[in-house]
């Protein structure tokens, strides 16, 4: 009997550590991506995964677009367009892959197809032969006779690109380095499966519970081999995991803040990469200038990020977070949206339906986790310490965005979290006057003026400043704060030293 109950022993022990050893690193995620489909990665847990799993023809490094796929790019002069061949590498994917993907940003619909109105088309260009030249006698019924015939010993291959004149060559650069930018296997999609060219392939998305990528690339040793998703959409639950040594990383909420792990070294924390906001519906003619401008002057949001978040959000200037402007030297005009409380039911006075606004409840919505219900309380009592009458509404997830994007509900809170860094990622497409709803400005707010700032091809920093101030002074949105997202991440983590950027 002491013998078989050692032989299970032994074999448990075999069965934990191949489960252990199975996947390096395991990471949560709070929800499944709504899509794997790079022109579908606009929610959060896409874009995480999509730098996994996908590349585009150019990436960021160190500040700069490079690509090692790429041998020559050539500028072709044209009176009508801008004109780009670039001629890719042995290393590059398939020629056919890359022009399908591309292709797709023209012929396709999806939520950000207004960012790729630039791109007019995308052309093969027939391959051209890397020839070496020499001289054989052939046999034949004719005379022998000395021919020089060019044996090909490799080709290039060339994708010809057709730009809205006047783009230049960051912005289509810029743009082609964003995740929606992505190659994959055009026969595999066909067939409906998934060909990505990143670090990493999907091995298995089991929904709801987890998501295994593998290595396809030789990696540095700051990578880990394997990773597995897990879906975890409770923070506690990941908490408790991770205290048993079964998960790696998972991102804190605000009410975990205060646990002994969240002060130590195993914490890591990202600053400037998301504004959250609460959607005023332009919609509704009664949310004028002075309702907007009273809103805003409601919320303490000073007292707010000190008590309820501990200190682990920013202020922000209009849609941009503070840590992310200190970067840049805009010199942007003063604003004041401070908490006034007085100010606020002035400004509440002279809008256009007063005093008929203090009788209608407005719907206030929000996801319906403990974190975003929590914030959405406070502000409730910040709008209803002004005199309004506001109905919290919590939703699930995908039903919220899919609502807000038909204009329903009168206020939402929502958070954006930026693609590429870039001053242009927290003004486009979120006030884009021709993106609205789901294309990314959820407030539905009109100004033609901006519109036409962000559609310029050649568009700058001052053209930036001007939208920030403008958009700052007439509040398409409740302007709240930048939160400090706070990973606990586990010692295993930490051995790949190249992973926090992934995070």
């Amino acid at each position: 009997m002491r013998t078989l109950s050692l032989v299970f022993f032994l074999l448990s022990l075999t069965f934990c550590r191949r489960e252990t050893e199975e996947f390096a690193i395991q990471i949560a995620l709070p929800s499944d991506p709504a899509h794997l489909d790079p022109l579908f990665s606009t929610d959060l847990t896409s874009q995480k995964l999509a730098r996994f799993l996908h590349q585009g023809i150019f990436h960021t490094e160190k500040e700069s677009l490079v690509s090692p796929w790429i041998s020559k790019i050539k500028h072709i002069n044209d009176p009508s367009e801008e004109i780009w061949q670039i001629e890719f590498n042995e290393s590059s994917p398939p020629i056919t892959d890359i022009h399908f993907s591309l292709s797709r940003l023209i012929t396709e619909s999806y939520p950000r197809k207004a960012d790729y109105q630039f791109l007019k088309s995308v052309k093969m260009i027939p391959p051209t032969p890397i020839m070496a030249s020499s001289s054989i006698s052939v046999s034949s019924a004719t005379p022998t006779s000395s021919t020089t015939t060019f044996v090909t010993n490799g080709s290039r291959s060339t994708l010809e690109f057709h730009f809205q004149k006047g783009t230049t060559e960051t912005e289509w650069k810029e743009k082609l380095s964003l995740p929606f930018a992505s190659i994959i296997g055009k026969e595999e999609w066909k067939n409906q499966n998934l060909k990505t060219y990143g670090k990493y392939k999907l091995k298995q998305w089991k929904k709801n519970e987890f998501i295994d990528l593998m290595s396809q690339k030789e990696l540095s040793k700051g990578l880990p081999t394997s990773i597995r998703f897990r879906i975890l959409p409770q923070s506690t639950t990941s908490l408790f995991l991770y205290r048993k040594s079964e998960l790696d990383a998972f991102k804190l909420s605000d009410f975990l803040l205060s646990i002994p792990e969240a002060i130590s070294k195993f914490t890591l924390t990202k600053k400037g990469r998301s504004v959250q906001y609460v959607t005023i519906n332009q919609t509704n003619p009664c949310f004028d200038i002075h309702f907007r401008n009273a809103l805003n002057f409601s919320i303490p949001r000073e007292l707010i990020i000190k008590k309820l978040l501990e200190n682990h959000a920013d202020l922000t200037y209009g849609p941009v977070p503070l840590p992310y402007l200190e970067k840049l030297n805009l010199n942007l005009k003063k604003i004041d949206i401070l908490y006034d409380k007085e100010k606020a039911i002035s400004e509440l006075k002279l809008s256009k339906c007063y005093p008929t606004v203090l009788s209608k409840e407005l719907e206030f919505r929000m996801r319906g986790d403990d974190e975003n219900q929590t914030k959405g309380r406070a502000i409730k009592q910040a709008l209803e310490d002004i005199g309004l009458k506001i109905r919290l509404k919590p939703m699930e997830k995908a039903p919220l965005y899919k609502e807000n994007g038909e204009g329903k509900g009168d206020l939402t809170l929502l958070t954006w979290y930026s693609d590429y860094d870039s001053i242009w990622n927290f003004l486009d497409p979120i006030f884009h006057p021709e993106k609205i709803g789901n294309g990314g400005n959820r407030s539905f707010y009109q100004n033609q003026m901006i519109g036409k700032l962000l559609n310029k091809p050649n568009r700058n920093i001052d053209d930036a400043k001007q939208v920030i101030e403008t958009v700052t002074n007439e509040k398409p949105w409740i302007f709240l704060w930048s939160i400090q997202e706070n990973y606990l991440v586990s010692k295993e983590f930490l051995r790949y030293s190249e992973l926090a950027d992934y995070l």
